[in-house]
């Protein structure tokens, strides 16, 4: 049957990705001289709780300050973040910080944020991160180092979410998990499956050369959606560039991100995760969304006809364990990268809870707008 087919294709795919984490590489940087100098680049937005952690976090990076900047890059906060900065700017003379506004009203502000901050930047490798963010001292000495080894024009890190004991935190860390998994896979599983490419990453933890950026034209031409500043520069890249864009499979270029608080407020940002999906250029992107969202569809459709009688319980059962445990090998595949395994005591209730959140999602998400930062976007 139709749900059969659906679930056995999802099957597949998830295993073809969990396949590509073990097939991609992991770096461990050693202990050499730096070569490379970043310029770090970071969007806020009414983000007045969370700065002052990442300047001192950026304080103790450790790696030559002559050799690194970051740049701060106000979206019209309201909450007096950009005061604080300033403040804080005297506090940390030996980081290279400098402090930039958006000001012009913009229907992509992140985006022109950003472009502003790759105009600014002084050195010729971007990183990008977000405000909520943490890493570990040796953070550049991994990019560093990989670059040293790696030809590249881009190179995706991984982004685990930080959760304390509640079904809401876990349940974000899972579905994290599984993004990440799905990232790792498309850059691991190409060499065994050719159908397989990169097509997600992360922009709270992304590295492109500057150049090559503003050469690909920065986000001209997804300028009309709000998001997707990540997920539209990949594609750009893996179109000129595809033999020179990779993931760097690494704990010290693991970057931690926080758990949003209320169940509204995860519903807004995968929102505005969704909303950009439909104008994918990548095809194989727009596939795995919509066998993820068939898969999830398909089992809530099966719950529906089992309770009228029309598909049998069993059946219905088999299908559930199928996606059940191909899904637990995904995420216990990244979980267990990054130490993340008390997470998965909340496995089989988020399972449960995941193909109606989704659908829900998708759903609001065709409504066509979403909040963010205290804002409205159309989709």
């Amino acid at each position: 049957t139709a749900l059969a087919a659906i679930i056995a294709l999802y099957f597949l795919l998830i295993a073809a990705f969990a396949l590509g984490i073990r097939r991609l590489p992991a770096f461990e940087p050693g202990s050499r001289e730096p070569h490379h100098a970043f310029s770090i680049l970071v969007v806020f937005r009414n983000e007045k709780d969370n700065l002052p952690a990442l300047i001192k976090n950026l304080e103790r990076l450790n790696y030559p300050k002559d050799k690194f900047e970051v740049l701060l890059i106000d979206d019209g906060s309201e909450d007096g973040s950009l005061e604080l900065v300033k403040s804080m700017q005297m506090e940390v003379p030996e980081l290279k910080l400098k402090i930039c506004e958006l000001k012009v009203p913009s229907s992509s502000p992140k985006k022109d944020a950003l472009e502003m901050g790759v105009r600014q930047a002084a050195y010729d490798w971007i990183i990008t991160t977000d405000a909520d963010c943490s890493f570990d001292q040796d953070y550049l000495n991994a990019y560093d180092q990989f670059l040293e080894l790696h030809p590249a024009r881009m190179v995706a890190g991984p982004v685990i979410c930080t959760f304390q004991d509640s079904l809401l935190h876990r349940f974000q860390t899972l579905d994290f998990l599984s993004l990440q998994g799905s990232t790792m896979g498309g850059f691991g599983a190409g060499n065994s499956f050719p159908f397989i490419r990169p097509f997600m990453c992360n922009g709270a933890n992304l590295c492109y050369d500057k150049q090559t950026f503003l050469e690909l034209g920065g986000f001209q031409g997804n300028k009309d959606i709000a998001s997707g500043d990540d997920v539209f520069l990949l594609e750009k890249m893996l179109n000129k560039h595809e033999k020179e864009v990779h993931f760097i499979k690494s704990e010290a270029a693991l970057i931690r991100t926080q758990p949003k608080e209320t169940w509204r407020a995860l519903t807004e940002q995968r929102k505005r995760w969704a909303s950009k999906s439909t104008a994918y250029k990548n095809g194989f992107a727009k596939a795995v969304g919509i066998i993820v969202l068939l898969a999830n569809f398909s089992l809530i459709l099966g719950l529906i006809l089992g309770m009228t009688g029309l598909v049998p319980w069993m059946y219905l059962g088999i299908l559930f364990v199928m996606k059940l445990n191909v899904d637990f090998v995904l995420i216990y595949s990244t979980a267990s990268l990054w130490q993340q395994q008390e997470a998965m005591k909340s496995f089989v209730t988020s399972s449960l809870l995941y193909p109606f959140f989704i659908v829900w999602v998708a759903l609001l998400a065709s409504r066509g707008s979403y909040e963010w930062k205290g804002r409205t976007f159309k989709k």
